[in-house]
C-alpha cells in the first residue's frame, strides 16, 4: 500500500512539472534585417529556429492542429527591432477576410503576438495581424483588461498563398518597455484564431481553468543579448480652426496644443497634453434617461482610454467627468434669456504618471484642469448683458499605489480629490 501511495505521489509531482514546462525558443541576432514584405525569402528566416505545435484553448483545450492547418513562426532580432514571420497553413476558401478598421476584430482570421519583456507575468504588449493585413494592438494589465486605445508604430505584411497565409511582422523597440540587462529573456506567446468556427490556439498551452491568468502562461524568447532600449520622447504638436457662417456673418476659432509622451524608466511613462483638442473623438448616442440615477458613457477621448488600467481601481475614477457639460444653469431675473452657454468645459492641460517596477509595485499620478466657464445673459428690456459663472476652474487629482502578491492577488490605495 505504501508503495502505491508513493508512486501516484511521484506521478502527480511529474506531471505537474510537465504542465509547468515552458516552451522556449533561442534567437540568434542578425546583422541583415529581413524586409517586412510577406515573402519569406530573407536570409534571417533560413536560418531562425521554428515555433510549431500550437494547441488549442478555445472551444476545446489541449487538442493538437492537424495536418493542412499547422502554424510556425520564427523570431529574430537586430539592435533596433524584434522580428516576426508566421507561415499560417489553412486552405485559402477558409480564410474569412472582412476588411474592418484598426483594432476591429470583425470577420477576419488573425494572428497575435503577446510580448512581456520583463517576463514577470504581469503587463503584455499585444500586436495584432489581420488575414486582411488591418492591425491592431493593445496593452494588457495583469488582471487582463485590453487598453484598445494604445496605438504603437510597428510594420506588417500579409500575403494570401495556395496553402495559407503568410505574415512577416517588424517591432521596433520603441514600442516595447524593457531593462537594459546585457541578456534577457522575454515573455511571449503566438496566437492564432480561425474565425469560421472560432478555433483558437496557442503555441504555449493556455489552460483557464486552473486559475491562472494569461499572461502567466507564456512560452520564452531567450538570448536576447547587447540591446538598448531607446529614448521614449514624442511630441504631438497640432493645430486646429473653424470657421462658422450665418446670416452673413463670419466667425473663426484658431486652437493650439501638444501632446508629450515621455519613457522616465522602461517601466514608467509621462503623457501630458497642454490644450487638448477632442473635436476628433466619437460621438455618445443619444440616450433617454428615465431613470434617477445618471447615465454613464464610454470614454473616447485617446488621452483618457490609453494606460489607464491602474486609475480604474475600485471603479472610482469616471474620467467623463472631465471637460463634461457644465454642472450649473444660470440664475435668471425676469426679461433675462441665456444668448450663449458652452456645451462643455474646456480642458487647459493633463498628465499622467503611471509604471510598475519589476516587484509588482504599481503607482499612478493623474492631474488635470479645465479653465473657469461663463454663461453670457441678456436682459431683453435693457438690452444689458451679464457673464454668470457656470463651472468654476477646477483641478483634478487621484493617486493609486498597488502592489501585487503572487500575481493573483493585490492590494491597493486610491485618493482622489477635485
Amino acid at each position: 500500500m505504501n508503495r502505491y501511495y508513493l508512486f501516484l505521489c511521484v506521478a502527480l509531482l511529474f506531471n505537474s512539472l510537465q504542465a509547468q514546462e515552458k516552451k522556449f525558443l533561442d534567437l540568434k541576432k542578425t546583422i541583415n534585417p529581413p524586409k517586412v514584405d510577406a515573402i519569406l525569402d530573407d536570409q534571417v528566416w533560413q536560418e531562425a529556429g521554428k515555433a510549431t505545435d500550437f494547441v488549442q484553448f478555445r472551444p476545446a483545450m489541449g487538442i493538437d492542429e492537424i495536418d493542412g492547418e499547422r502554424t510556425v513562426v520564427q523570431v529574430s532580432y537586430d539592435d533596433n527591432a524584434v522580428y516576426f514571420a508566421a507561415y499560417i497553413h489553412d486552405k485559402p476558401e477558409n480564410i474569412m477576410s472582412q476588411f474592418t478598421t484598426r483594432d476591429n476584430f470583425g470577420q477576419a482570421d488573425f494572428f497575435l503576438i503577446s510580448i512581456n519583456p520583463n517576463n514577470d507575468g504581469q503587463n503584455d504588449s499585444e500586436f495584432l495581424v489581420f488575414s486582411t493585413g488591418t492591425q491592431g494592438d493593445a496593452l494588457v494589465t495583469s488582471d487582463g483588461n485590453e487598453d484598445w486605445g494604445w496605438n504603437a508604430v510597428w510594420d506588417s505584411a500579409v500575403k494570401i498563398v495556395d496553402d495559407g497565409w503568410i505574415v512577416e511582422i517588424k517591432i521596433p523597440y520603441s514600442a516595447l518597455r524593457f531593462s537594459n540587462k546585457g541578456v534577457q529573456t522575454w515573455g511571449i506567446n503566438f496566437h492564432r484564431r480561425h474565425m469560421r468556427d472560432n478555433r483558437q490556439y496557442t503555441w504555449n498551452p493556455i489552460d483557464i481553468s486552473n486559475g491562472k491568468k494569461i499572461g502567466q502562461m507564456h512560452g520564452e524568447i531567450r538570448g536576447i543579448e547587447n540591446i538598448s532600449p531607446p529614448t521614449r520622447l514624442a511630441f504631438f504638436p497640432f493645430t486646429s480652426a473653424i470657421t462658422r457662417s450665418y446670416d452673413g456673418e463670419n466667425d473663426s476659432d484658431f486652437s493650439f496644443g501638444m501632446d508629450v509622451k515621455y519613457g522616465i524608466t522602461e517601466n514608467f511613462t509621462l503623457d501630458a497634453t497642454l490644450v487638448p483638442d477632442f473635436s476628433q473623438a466619437g460621438f455618445d448616442n443619444v440616450q433617454l434617461n428615465l431613470g434617477p440615477f445618471e447615465q454613464q458613457f464610454s470614454e473616447q477621448r485617446q488621452f483618457f482610454t490609453e494606460g489607464v488600467d491602474l486609475f480604474n481601481k475600485g471603479n472610482l475614477f469616471y474620467s467623463r467627468r472631465i471637460g463634461n457639460s457644465p454642472t450649473a444653469y444660470p440664475i435668471l431675473s425676469p426679461n433675462e434669456v441665456v444668448t450663449n452657454s458652452p456645451n462643455s468645459v474646456k480642458v487647459l492641460n493633463a498628465l499622467k504618471l503611471s509604471g510598475r517596477t519589476k516587484d509588482g509595485l504599481g503607482v499612478a499620478f493623474f492631474n488635470a484642469i479645465t479653465e473657469k466657464t461663463e454663461a453670457t445673459i441678456e436682459d431683453n428690456l435693457t438690452q444689458n448683458t451679464r457673464k454668470e459663472i457656470v463651472e468654476p476652474l477646477a483641478n483634478y487629482n487621484i493617486l493609486v499605489v498597488d502592489k501585487q502578491f503572487n500575481g493573483n492577488s493585490s492590494i491597493s490605495l486610491v485618493n482622489t480629490n477635485v
